[in-house]
């Protein structure tokens, strides 16, 4: 049985924006974890079985797609997952928004990273608990993202070797 409740609730797919009344959407961060690592294991199982014989341009070709493989996703999820707790901003709590999307000589509604990024590591959450959750989830996702990167100086060098 469909109750009303469950699409008051939370996160409506058509709109992409949270009612006050919602929790926030479950964080898919950990998905992120799983699904590097699955890959980073996929690499390496690769590169000491079908690769260990191989030249040293076709190892090079496997860090190459590895690199690829891991960040023009990353890349891309980054969009996804900063758009939430700032779109959540502009609907729920439009000064804060502007404030943290003013961009000098260009006005609100850019990117201003100089501005989100300490409110992001800050104790102001706005007084409202999506906002904390939000704000924790992003958090983990750049923590996520600072781990893949510096992973690479470890993980490239063995791939092509």
């Amino acid at each position: 049985m469909h109750d009303e409740s469950d699409s008051v609730d939370n996160f409506t797919a058509n709109s992409g924006r949270m009612n006050t009344a919602s929790s926030p959407p479950a964080s898919r961060v950990g998905v992120y974890w799983r699904v590097w690592l699955g890959i980073v294991t996929v690499a390496l199982l690769l590169r000491f079985t079908v690769f260990l014989k191989i030249s040293s341009e076709h190892r090079f070709g496997l860090g190459i797609t590895y690199g690829l493989c891991t960040w023009l996703p990353i890349m891309a999820v980054n969009l996804i997952e900063g758009s939430k707790l700032i779109s959540y901003l502009r609907e729920h709590h439009r000064e804060k928004w502007e404030y943290l999307t003013y961009v000098p000589l260009f006005g609100s509604g850019g990117h201003n990273g100089f501005r989100t990024l300490p409110w992001l590591y800050s104790q102001d959450d706005l007084g409202d608990p999506i906002v904390t959750a939000l704000k924790a989830d992003h958090r983990r996702f750049i923590r996520f993202m600072f781990t893949v990167f510096f992973s690479y100086p470890i993980v490239m060098p063995v791939l092509i070797a």
